[in-house]
């Protein structure tokens, strides 16, 4: 997330129309509103569900929608899935408006619709077709009305399909609440003014519910079913609290937040939490739809993707354009779909970057790639049989074994997008050294005639998606913990942590380890303590707290070949 705190721009000039009345000029995935006078003695309608609105579909689907207010009257807000006739009635505690049904006719968009998991790891549109996730961050609020559109269409043009962006911060000089707890309609205003705009233009809209400077959860059912009426008729996913493992009793928090977004949100978008390093340790809560990871080091996003089912998002960490290169291409090939910094753009080497990673990804079957392990010099993803996609990070010769086929190899300058065609291939093992010594390079191998079979027949069905049970008996895991040795470790000083392989092969040469450590008794979940085979850790703070606890320590690995194994310690923590 982008963490400088945030001015807010003019606000005068809007930048876009208000959302049409449903009644005349709805379209298919674009927001249209229905509104309802307000008296005096209907109540309030932040603090009371006033009226909520069941839209039915012209095939008979339907989603519940509930009001706000700024103020004035109170507002539906919703999105039509399908063109044609709709029907909608009105259920509410004024009477006048309680069993109110009405119809209204949906001119289609031609929009793809909004995005759902597809594939366990992947994604789709409701017109089920795969989706391309590309992200960025935006401080919504930092650009001026002229800026933020021009930002916009850049970010179309670059091929950017989602913006990721902060609902409730008390960084700016307007805060989301007023002193009362109500909504503050102003600082709503504004985001209404840029999250439209970028709605307008088919953007799907990550949405992180609060930063680290919001932390008023007092009223949680009432903020969350008022930011639901506002924003989940659009095109969105859920992203939870900025960094959630800074947060004091997160892992409550998050829990009673999502409990509330599936309460209120008719749509029942996708949700996650950001994350300092992973949510990985929230999975098991049960609420999650995928997972947000942020660590520069590519071992975390490599072996989670071999541990959990479902899609994956990297947060961009790197702004200098290698750095930025690398970490982009290590997380597609890791299988995972990044988001990049709104700091990273402002590099133009940088924008080309992403220009040329969508070129390239965009004429692959992306949406059913997985990590492909039978490589050296690089890192892969592929679809068996069909294509695959190499990134050497380091010049050098890149050895890839495929089933024996004919391929049609190219080499990529991840730079810019340049192609380099190699004569066509058939064989077992391709070998070659990249086309100069200079820089990192992505090496394509695909079999165009059978992609060109499957676009014709065949959607997300081409393989069944793998999913591993990781190898957890001791007798088989081909690395032991050498340490932290004994029974006990010093909660006060850094614990030193490695590895030792105890079944040398050809695949334990090259592992990847993932260090979690947890304390049950204080409730707080997974954190992560160290990557790869050696280092040291700190225990946690909020672990501390627990007077005579265990740590409970959970190495997950992955070998050269992509198998998962999994050791377990427990060690008591002494001052």
């Amino acid at each position: 997330m982008h963490r400088a705190g945030v001015l807010f721009a003019a606000l005068s000039i809007p930048l876009m129309a208000a959302p049409p009345p449903c009644s005349s000029g709805a379209r298919t995935f674009l927001p249209c509103e229905l509104r309802f006078d307000l008296r005096v003695n209907d109540g309030s309608p932040y603090t009371n569900d006033l009226l909520r609105v069941e839209f039915r579909s012209p095939s008979h689907k339907t989603y519940m929608m509930h009001s706000f207010s700024d103020g004035g009257p109170l507002r539906v807000r919703f999105s039509p899935t399908e063109p044609g006739q709709w029907t909608y009635h009105v259920l509410s505690e004024i009477a006048r408006y309680n069993d109110k049904e009405d119809t209204f006719t949906v001119a289609d968009s031609g929009l793809p619709g909004m995005i759902s998991v597809a594939n366990l790891r992947h994604w789709w549109t409701t017109n089920k077709q795969p989706h391309l996730w590309i992200g960025v961050t935006a401080p919504l609020l930092a650009l001026g009305p002229s800026e933020w559109s021009a930002w916009l269409d850049s970010r179309k043009h670059d091929g950017f399909t989602h913006i990721r962006c902060v609902l409730l911060s008390n960084s700016a000089p307007l805060k989301p609440l007023e002193a009362g707890g109500n909504p503050n309609a102003a600082y709503f205003a504004a985001l209404d003014d840029r999250i439209l705009a970028a709605a307008e233009r088919g953007f799907t809209m990550d949405l992180l519910l609060a930063d680290n400077a919001f932390t008023n959860f007092s009223d949680p059912d009432n903020l969350i079913r008022y930011l639901c009426a506002r924003y989940a008729g659009l095109n969105v996913t859920w992203q939870g609290i900025e960094d959630f493992e800074d947060i004091p009793n997160s892992r409550a928090l998050l829990r009673n937040l999502n409990t509330l977004l599936q309460k209120y949100d008719g749509f029942d978008h996708p949700r996650t939490t950001d994350a300092r390093n992973s949510g990985f340790p929230l999975v098991n809560d049960g609420w999650m739809n995928y997972l947000i990871e942020a660590s520069s080091n590519p071992q975390l996003g490599a072996v989670e993707h071999q541990f959990t089912q479902q899609p994956e998002i990297h947060m961009v960490q790197a702004t200098e354009p290698d750095a930025f290169r690398r970490e982009l291409w290590d997380a597609t090939t890791n299988g995972e779909y990044p988001t990049v910094s709104y700091k990273s753009l402002q590099n133009e080497a940088n924008v080309r970057a992403v220009q040329a990673w969508t070129r390239i990804l965009s004429g692959t079957r992306y949406w059913e790639f997985e990590p492909y392990f039978d490589v050296d010099g690089a890192r892969a993803v592929g679809l068996n049989q069909v294509e695959y996609l190499a990134y050497a990070a380091k010049p050098g010769i890149i050895e890839i074994t495929l089933p024996k086929h004919k391929y049609n190899p190219v080499w990529v300058n991840p730079a810019t997008g340049e192609e380099q065609e190699l004569k066509d291939y058939k064989g077992e093992v391709f070998s070659r050294p990249t086309p100069d010594n200079s820089r990192d390079w992505v090496l394509q191998v695909p079999r165009d005639g059978e992609k060109e079979k499957l676009r014709k027949y065949v959607y997300f069905e081409t393989e069944e998606a793998p999913v591993q049970e990781p190898e957890s008996d001791t007798a088989h895991v081909p690395f032991e913990i050498s340490n932290p040795n004994g029974d006990a470790i010093s909660a006060g000083k850094p614990v030193e942590y490695s590895t030792k392989i105890t079944r040398a092969n050809r695949a334990s040469r090259q592992m990847q380890y993932v260090w979690w450590g947890e304390v049950v008794a204080s409730g707080q979940g997974l954190r992560l303590l160290g990557l790869g085979s050696h280092g040291t850790f700190s225990i946690p703070p909020e672990f501390l707290k627990v007077p005579g606890a265990a740590l409970h320590v959970r190495l997950l690995a992955i070998n050269a070949l992509g198998k998962a194994s999994e050791l377990n310690r427990v060690y008591q923590l002494q001052p």
